[in-house]
């Protein structure tokens, strides 16, 4: 029982992974999309998408937290509430900042390159998490990482060989002398 436990669980992780996946992806083109078409400039991308997001946090708030005064009171003890509330407007502010470059960067970059620059960036997260944070290292997790790290550098290689200097064909015809003319 032990092991279909793990396998469920291991399962239904993928099925997670998967739709984060197909998610994040729709995400992005769509979002790309979007911002071509009604020309939106990264604070107007920004502003809507945080805006639709709103109506979507309210609801799950209502129905899934506990709003009561004793709830209230001990996840936000009166010694410690304007901290709290500091770090809250904090995160918040900071919230915006990325938002606001993530539109940037969809609008500016191909969507490839923004999927890459989010996947590498959880590169350091892995390693800290092997390091400071006791997870199993395993041939899996190593060669995982060490395939995205590679990956990464072959985007970058080939990423900087599309926009060097293209060789392009002629479009008129070379001057040619009458003698290699002659032998045409």
């Amino acid at each position: 029982t032990d092991s279909s436990a793990a396998i469920s669980t291991l399962n239904a992780g993928y099925a997670w992974m998967g739709m984060n996946v197909f998610c994040s992806a729709a995400y992005v083109l769509g979002m790309r999309k979007v911002i071509k078409k009604m020309n939106f400039k990264d604070w107007d991308t920004m502003y809507y998408n945080n805006l639709l997001t709103i109506p979507v946090l309210i609801v799950s708030s209502f129905v899934m937290e506990d709003w009561s005064g004793v709830n209230f009171s001990k996840n936000f003890p009166e010694e410690t509430r304007n901290r709290m509330i500091i770090g809250m407007v904090y995160s918040g502010l900071a919230a915006i900042f990325i938002s606001y470059c993530s539109a940037w960067c969809i609008r500016v970059t191909s969507s490839t390159t923004y999927s890459m620059v989010g996947a590498l960036n959880k590169l350091p997260i892995a390693i800290s998490g092997l390091i400071f944070f006791s997870a199993p290292v395993t041939v899996g997790s190593v060669s995982a990482i060490f395939i995205a790290f590679v990956s990464g550098i072959v985007y970058a290689i080939a990423r900087m060989r599309q926009s060097g200097p293209r060789d392009t064909l002629p479009t008129t015809r070379p001057t040619m002398s009458a003698s290699a003319q002659s032998s045409r």
